[in-house]
């Protein structure tokens, strides 16, 4: 499990098909969730969980026999290629936001751990204390 201050951020570009994979492997790794996918464990009720805030964040999350509030199951058993196709579809209809500098740009994502707490909605996310990380959309920039 992450600490309740964890600091993670990662961000990627979306023309790479495998960077969100990679991301969100890491991170359910790292955060001690990856158990949660383990035949063991699903039968015993661990579900990992998805929820998409009103400003476009995709959140996954973790439950353990019931569905926290705001939270949705998977129709289908969790597989980190299949989540990630998708995380990286809901990213990809978000524009491009293109400054003023001087350089290339490409759709691109971002990473971040969902920072614990008992409340019932931080930051947008309902239930953030069963969240583990969340995706949104970012412009990676390439200078000249």
């Amino acid at each position: 499990m992450f600490s309740s201050n964890q600091v993670l951020e990662v961000s990627g570009s979306l023309l790479h098909e495998n960077e969100i994979e990679s991301a969100l492997e890491f991170a359910l790794k790292y955060s001690g969730e990856e158990k949660n996918m383990q035949p063991k464990e699903i039968k015993r009720g661990c579900k990992l969980l998805y929820q998409i805030t009103k400003d476009g964040k995709y959140c996954i999350g973790w439950g353990f026999e019931s569905i926290p509030e705001g939270w949705l199951e998977y129709p289908f058993k969790f597989d980190i290629g299949i989540v990630s196709r998708i995380i990286r579809k809901h990213i990809y209809d978000f524009p491009l936001e293109v400054g003023n500098l001087d350089g290339n740009y490409e759709k691109g994502f971002i990473m971040q751990c969902i920072n614990k707490c008992m409340s019932a909605e931080k930051d947008g996310i309902k239930s953030p204390d069963y969240g583990i990380v969340y995706f949104k959309p970012y412009t990676c920039f390439y200078s000249k």
